[in-house]
């Protein structure tokens, strides 16, 4: 047994099998491949290739027990959904060395409330769902847990430098990146209430008055002229 926390059972694809023909019959059609390996074709039962996918994310490891060729320890490493149906398509398997470090994403997981929302009305914005690290793949998380009852008031933030990574694990992403924020509301644009027929003529006829009752330029001077 392998030092994965999944398992999953596939086999190998023969070269002519079209992958439409294979998902029609309840498999889901994939590659596994890794430093100086050959690429393998493979097929799934589409049902258990989707749950793995759901419980082991990018970021778990996976004995992958390809028939007749033995267990590989894998992580996924990219898959692709149908995007009218949202079936699984297709999943590519990358085979590690338990001896090499390797990178991967570890997803962000938040839990508990941010105080500075309720008592002051703020806002979490959060910029970043998943870190990036490198160690061995028996140290790999499977994810990072924050606590959200850090953020006590407008501006308190999480960064990347306050993650705590296990022991053998180094996050790649920059320190003082900000993770998720509270911030405040945004002020709500002045309405300026409708003006009534009534109002609008009144302001017309107002203007007009003021129009009527002023001297055309020159017109002063011209008939200041006439009267010497």
């Amino acid at each position: 047994m392998g030092i994965g926390e999944y398992n999953l059972k596939v086999a190998t694809r023969p070269a002519d099998t079209k992958p439409d023909v294979l998902r029609r019959q309840g498999q889901v059609p994939g590659v596994v491949y890794g430093k100086n390996n050959a690429p393998v074709a493979v097929l799934a039962d589409t049902a258990d290739a989707g749950k793995i996918l759901h419980q082991a994310g990018s970021s778990s490891l996976i004995n992958l027990n390809i028939e007749g060729e033995g267990e590989r320890t894998v992580l996924i490493k990219d898959h692709q959904f149908d995007p009218r149906t949202g079936a699984l398509t297709h999943l590519d398997f990358y085979q590690v060395r338990l001896d090499e470090k390797i990178k991967a994403e570890v997803p962000l997981v938040f839990e508990g409330e941010a105080p500075a929302i309720e008592t002051f009305d703020g806002v979490l914005l959060t910029s970043k769902d998943k870190l990036e690290v490198e160690c061995l793949p028996k140290d790999l998380p499977h994810e990072f847990t924050l606590d959200l009852s850090v953020l006590q008031k407008i501006d308190d933030s999480i960064l990347v430098k306050n993650v705590k990574a296990p022991v053998g694990v180094e996050i790649l992403d920059e320190p003082e990146e900000v993770i998720v924020v509270v911030t405040p509301q945004r002020a709500e644009e002045v309405e300026v209430a409708p003006i009534s027929e009534e109002e609008a003529v009144a302001g017309v006829e107002a203007t007009a008055e003021k129009v009527d009752g002023e001297e055309t330029p020159g017109e002063s001077g011209s008939e200041s002229k006439k009267d010497e």
